[in-house]
């Protein structure tokens, strides 16, 4: 006979509703599976029916967890119902979205018992609730709730490459970097008595995956309950996911900040190039879409530019090409801002290749080499094999 087991129900009903969630079945579909009434399933989730060993051992097995998560300790689980921002338009994104939201419940859980054992405290919750206005632009409360985050925690104006640092010891959020599956850039959950949790995904670059969290911390903000999923391509249609990405964009790119760098880029140069773009990427450490979307938002560059690079055939090595121009490790010549004005220099006929050699304390040959490209009357950035 199965025996019954040694955990409050209401503890055990909360993480069997949230193992259910998190597989995407309803209580019916659960109650055909298993054999189960659905009105002992509801029961049994709101902790007013036991549960014994094998019933448990069904439910694991159906929903893709262990036992021991079920059980675990006697504390409160999260409460996390999931939330899925698209429809799925394969099965295989669709279970791609329920992993992702198991894999963060799973981490969640894990970190709070982990912050219980070792010093029986809650992480402190330091942001602060945005409510939208539905009179005012969405864009402009973004850049308004991104400008009051960076004073709050004396950010400056100025690129976050510290952005996740700053998100767990300041804000108090619980942030993981995992491999998710692919389709997949990362997911949020907020629990009114634990706070917010996200993860990244690890096979992402950090630029893009600083994207995701800056992203994902407008739904903290709003205090969304639940888990959601963010997809790689998933359209921000929803006045809250607008929001979103609005207030990820401008704490990672402040418009003033990239107005006065975009004017001094072009003011060295003469004009204003791709190149400049992927520099730009570079200096506030984000993807070559997310700089260029906030340069369209800010009528920096024409709407549709980044469309339109893609199909010029912009790619990540353009950007590793760029990144090697412009870099400031030791075994460089130049730092950005040297390298800008001997490009100006060169590219305005103002001084010789031999005299700005001699300027920078540089040979001939180094400073050849490194300029070549960068000359408006050399190769566009797009146009050369890197």
């Amino acid at each position: 006979m199965a025996s019954v087991l040694k955990v409050r129900p209401e503890v055990l009903g909360a993480r069997l509703r949230n193992g259910r969630t998190n597989a995407r079945m309803t209580q019916e579909a659960v109650a055909q599976a298993t054999g189960i009434a659905r009105t002992t399933i509801a029961a049994m989730e709101t902790g007013k029916r036991p549960v014994d060993s094998g019933q448990l051992r069904t439910f694991a097995e159906l929903y893709r967890v262990s036992e021991v998560e079920l059980l675990g300790d006697d504390q409160q689980p999260l409460d996390l119902e999931v939330k899925f921002r698209s429809t799925p338009s394969t099965p295989a994104l669709e279970d791609a979205q329920t992993n992702a939201a198991i894999t963060l419940t799973r981490l969640a859980s894990g970190a709070l018992e982990l912050e219980s054992i070792v010093s029986k405290r809650a992480a402190k919750q330091d942001y602060p609730v945005i409510h939208l206005d539905r009179d005012t632009d969405i864009e402009q409360q973004a850049e308004d709730a991104a400008l009051m985050l960076r004073q709050r925690y004396g950010m400056g104006l100025g690129p976050l490459p510290n952005l996740l640092s700053i998100m767990e010891a300041d804000l108090g959020l619980r942030i993981f970097e995992r491999p998710l599956p692919s389709g997949i850039s990362g997911a949020v959950a907020y629990d009114v008595n634990h706070g917010g949790f996200i993860v990244l995904n690890s096979n992402h670059p950090v630029e893009r995956r600083l994207g995701t969290a800056a992203h994902e911390c407008g739904h903290l903000l709003l205090r969304n309950p639940g888990v959601s999923v963010l997809g790689e391509n998933d359209k921000f249609e929803a006045r809250e996911e607008r929001f979103c990405d609005a207030l990820g964009r401008a704490l990672l790119m402040p418009a003033s900040s990239v107005r006065r760098k975009h004017a001094e880029l072009k003011n060295i140069a003469g004009n204003f190039t791709v190149r400049h773009i992927i520099v730009m990427a570079l200096y506030f450490s984000v993807s070559i879409e997310a700089m260029t979307r906030q340069m369209e938002s800010l009528k920096l560059v024409p709407r549709g530019m980044y469309e339109s690079l893609r199909e010029r055939g912009l790619t990540s090595q353009h950007t590793k090409a760029v990144r090697a121009e412009v870099s400031t490790t030791s075994s460089q010549t130049f730092t950005p801002q040297s390298y800008f004005l001997a490009a100006a220099a060169i590219d305005r006929e103002l001084l010789s290749i031999e005299q700005v050699a001699n300027l920078l304390n540089a040979d001939i040959v180094t400073t050849r080499r490194l300029l070549q490209r960068f000359a408006s009357g050399g190769e566009d950035i797009l146009d050369f094999q890197p």
